[in-house]
């Protein structure tokens, strides 16, 4: 990269002493950009990095999954619902009848949605955390065997509130018939599709009552992790609370929400849906079946459904439950998360071995490299992150910063490892 930007300079200022034609220095900057953004763009690479705990638990040893209770109160809405700014959403006079400005949980919609987080909960905590399970089902008798020492056991409980809404119904929406002349040109057949969509979009076409589905829900959830011992918290209480809202048929652009909190849904709840899953995905996922059962059914691949059909009641509220039971486990659990980081140029030999996912033998070969650059360092503390080993990627991140200390990336990755 320095080398290229040096002799577009320099090239640049001989130009300029020896007035090389103009054509010919276009030509020169052309693929000197061309060949800039292929050096700027650095391969990246995806792996599962694994995080400590966001809270400190200390000196707890086991966990029993306590009791989670119903609780019928209003729900609250997400702080961008606040703010009653404009978002993806653009709808003025178009709310749909009746409005539904808030989520209020009730006994008889949260039926089974106790024992779905505390199943949630359970799957999570099995596959990720270190504390060992006992009395998962929140009944005194579920425990068995020798009982282990009660100041290391904490009992996990919660305050659960729900609310789901369904709403079937139609709306009418403006349609204009276009006749197609097949002796019409291009150009012709071009504008009077405009035409027709431009009446459409305005109201000025045909009122057709056409069908729609709006399925909308909120859940919330208050954990309290108590020490079995005395009752104390082992880390303070901790309020998740996710929401869904989606709309199949009608007008794209209207819903029963107000404008504000469906922005505030879509963007904060829901955004790693992808509504065009690509055909490659489901190929891998198939694969995945094969080569790796286990890893295909903990990850609830058997049970996704397309997106673009309406959810089921029991669908939507694992969903919801499994969305507020793995943010709690990240708060007093180690998790793991997808990265996608650089990859440095280096050392090749060391840049191969990470691109190819063999980080612990890059980690051997840069640890025997003498006078590491600072991209090997930072490469050398990506290997260690990819390994989920934090502390020591931190380490070789700050060797790197050190010697480039104006280098974004390496402080964004000193600062990503040590929070």
């Amino acid at each position: 990269m320095k080398r290229i930007l040096f002799q577009i300079l320099s090239f640049f200022n001989s130009a300029k002493r020896k007035a090389v034609p103009v054509t010919r220095f276009r030509t020169f900057m052309h693929l000197c950009i061309f060949a800039t953004l292929l050096t700027a763009c650095a391969p990246k690479i995806s792996f599962q990095v694994e995080r400590p705990p966001i809270q400190r638990v200390e000196k707890i040893k086991y966990i029993a999954v306590g009791k989670f209770q119903i609780i019928p109160r209003q729900i609250k809405l997400p702080k961008a619902a606040e703010s009653g700014s404009s978002g993806i959403f653009q709808w003025a006079d178009k709310q749909l009848e009746p409005t539904i400005s808030g989520f209020t949980s009730n006994k008889e919609q949260a039926s089974q949605i106790a024992d779905l987080v505390r199943a949630a909960l359970v799957h999570e905590l099995s596959l990720h955390s270190p504390y060992q399970l006992i009395n998962t089902t929140g009944e005194k008798t579920g425990y068995s065997g020798a009982l282990p020492d009660a100041a290391e056991v904490a009992v996990l409980q919660g305050k659960v509130k729900y609310s789901q809404v369904l709403i079937e119904s139609q709306e009418a929406l403006s349609y204009f018939t276009n006749i197609k002349n097949k002796g019409a040109t291009l150009e012709q057949s071009l504008l009077a599709s405009a035409v027709s969509m431009g009446a459409e979009s305005s109201g000025a076409g045909f009122d057709v009552p056409t069908p729609y589905v709006e399925q909308l829900a909120a859940i919330e959830v208050e954990f309290a992790l108590l020490r079995k011992s005395d009752g104390r918290d082992v880390v303070p209480p901790q309020t998740f609370r996710t929401f869904y809202a989606r709309k199949w048929g009608g007008a794209p652009e209207t819903s029963h929400l107000p404008r504000n909190i469906k922005t505030a849904i879509v963007k904060g709840y829901q955004q790693d849906e992808d509504l065009s899953e690509s055909f490659l995905s489901r190929i891998d996922r198939a694969g995945l079946s094969f080569t790796s059962p286990t890893e295909y059914f903990a990850r609830g691949f058997n049970l996704e459904q397309n997106i673009q059909v309406p959810q089921t009641a029991l669908d939507l509220k694992i969903r919801l439950g499994r969305q507020v039971a793995r943010k709690y486990v990240e708060q007093i659990s180690p998790y793991h998360e997808t990265a996608d980081l650089l990859v440095q140029d280096g050392d090749s030999v060391a840049a191969t071995l990470i691109r190819g996912n063999a980080y612990q033998e890059a980690i051997t070969y840069l640890q025997g490299l003498d006078g590491r650059a600072a991209e090997d360092e930072y490469n050398l503390g990506l290997a260690f992150e990819a390994s989920g080993e934090i502390y020591q990627a931190g380490k070789h991140y700050e060797l790197a910063l050190q010697q480039e200390t104006s280098n974004q990336i390496f402080r964004d990755a000193v600062k990503r490892t040590r929070n």
